[in-house]
């Protein structure tokens, strides 16, 4: 149910990156990863992400992807 309501969230994300950039203000790791305008990049990214991982776990994908991305990095997860 909740991932429901997440996909339309991160879109909105998106959509009003500027205005959460003006609200929430600099963003000092945006900043530094990305350079100038970091902020509002971090935030577009938060939101595509947001959408897409609710994307997949709607249609049954995040288990999966989870499970194939900490088979790499944690010994013993089969």
């Amino acid at each position: 149910m909740i991932a429901w309501l997440l996909v339309p969230a991160g879109v909105l994300i998106i959509i009003y990156s500027e205005k959460i950039g003006v609200l929430t203000g600099e963003i000092p790791f945006g900043e530094k990863i990305f350079g100038a305008g970091g902020t509002y990049t971090l935030i577009k990214i938060v939101g595509l992400l947001m959408s897409l991982f609710s994307i997949m776990w709607i249609t049954g994908g995040l288990p999966e992807f989870l499970h194939g991305m900490l088979s790499k990095f944690i010994p013993g997860v089969n």
